[in-house]
């Protein structure tokens, strides 16, 4: 599928204006539907105010209609789109713990800026208790073992429901819509219920329609573009590509001699491969797609898959590879392997740090490639002083 999205913009100044101005629009719309008051997102934990659910459940009906509908109709790749990794326990630890924040406070990452924007004390204080807190996890992580192991536990790969349940992703949003439709009116009831029991809070005094008629449209016209698209023949449309990560050469070559038992290095390129000193060693050679699939569908879930072409054109894997194993690809592709880890590097001017670093680099080019730089090149040199580990981009918000 050739789709036109994403668009292309005339300058990186552009598209950081239109990220600017979405979030602009985005912060306004959950100002206006109240969510800068800690006290309205709380009355969703009381079941007197559904707001929360019923604003956030119709903007997730409007992206996912949308969003699928477009990649039908050929014009949105959803191979190029992003889609957040599964960490199975640590989202079920982190939504515990946000979920005990959001009680509290009565607001969530994103409402909490929307919140202090506002003027409001509590929001303020909220978003300083968010950055704290994500300062503190980012130390921590590297002095307390158990949290590293915490943060890259259960991970399943990038993975989406229509896949997870086998159902193809225009029914299976059809069927959600239809869903949702009442689930609004019984949200409703509830609401009305138990607002007899509270008195309201700011936002929530004014009446709101009793009838469900508009609630029926809207869920009808979602439906409707959603049939219509199941009409549509393109192409991956039940799974997105999976975006992968990149990773150093020189940080590869390290986990190589480290002899990393996780690691598996993929060769896509159409070369003849089996030629030493043509390939990154113990790299297993996949020129086509029926290749690839036999190779990674033999590797054990949380094999860290290192993928390289000629010059690291290839950064979103196709979602057809297996889930459960963790893809990256290596920047530059071969050449970058080629001249930063195969060519010895001159040490130069008068720093100590940088004549160090030149000197263990010769020493790891010395190992790949068997140039006699120095006596002790043929033992395999140090690999934890080339920098810190990198880690996952930690994320937060809602």
């Amino acid at each position: 599928m050739t789709g036109v999205f994403p668009l292309v913009f005339a300058s990186e100044e552009a598209r950081l204006l239109t990220g600017i101005a979405i979030g602009f629009l985005f912060g306004f719309s959950l100002e206006r539907a109240g969510f800068g008051n800690a006290r309205k997102l709380a009355g969703q934990f009381y079941l007197y105010d559904m707001t929360v659910f019923k604003v956030m459940f119709t903007a997730v009906l409007v992206a996912m209609v949308g969003l699928y509908s477009l990649a039908s109709f050929g014009v949105v790749d959803l191979a190029r789109l992003w889609v957040n990794p599964t960490f199975v326990w640590a989202q079920l630890v982190g939504g515990f713990m946000l979920g005990i924040g959001f009680i509290m406070s009565g607001l969530c990452p994103g409402t909490s800026v929307v919140s202090a924007a506002s003027g409001r004390w509590d929001g303020l204080v909220t978003f300083g208790g968010i950055f704290v807190g994500s300062l503190l996890f980012a130390v921590l992580i590297d002095w307390l073992p158990f949290l590293d192991v915490l943060y890259e536990g259960g991970s399943l790969g990038t993975s989406v429901l229509p896949q997870l349940i086998g159902v193809a992703a225009p029914w299976l949003i059809l069927g959600i819509v239809v869903f949702a439709g009442l689930a609004f009116i019984g949200a409703e009831r509830v609401e009305r219920g138990f607002q007899r029991k509270h008195q309201p809070v700011e936002l929530t005094a004014k009446p709101t329609a009793r009838s469900p008629r508009y609630k029926f449209a809207v869920a009808g016209g979602l439906a409707v573009v959603a049939l219509v698209a199941t009409g549509a023949t393109a192409p991956n449309v039940d799974r997105p590509g999976i975006r992968m990560n990149a990773v150093e050469p020189l940080e590869l070559a390290e986990q190589i001699i480290a002899g990393r038992p996780d690691l598996l290095v993929l060769d896509l390129r159409q070369v003849d491969a089996d030629a030493e000193h043509q390939a990154i060693p113990g790299a297993v050679a996949a020129p086509s797609d029926s290749a690839t699939a036999v190779v990674l569908g033999a590797a054990p879930p949380g094999t860290k898959v290192v993928v390289y072409d000629e010059t690291g054109e290839l950064r979103v894997a196709p979602g057809a590879w297996p889930d459960g194993l963790e893809y990256w690809y290596l920047r530059d592709g071969f050449d970058g392997w080629r001249s930063e880890v195969l060519t010895p590097m001159e040490p130069s001017g008068s720093d100590l740090a940088a004549r160090e670093f030149a000197e263990l680099q010769s020493q790891i080019a010395a190992y790949f490639s068997g140039a006699a730089v120095k006596p002790l090149a043929v033992t395999a040199p140090p690999v934890a002083q080339l920098g810190p580990k990198k880690k996952k981009k930690k994320a937060m918000g809602c």
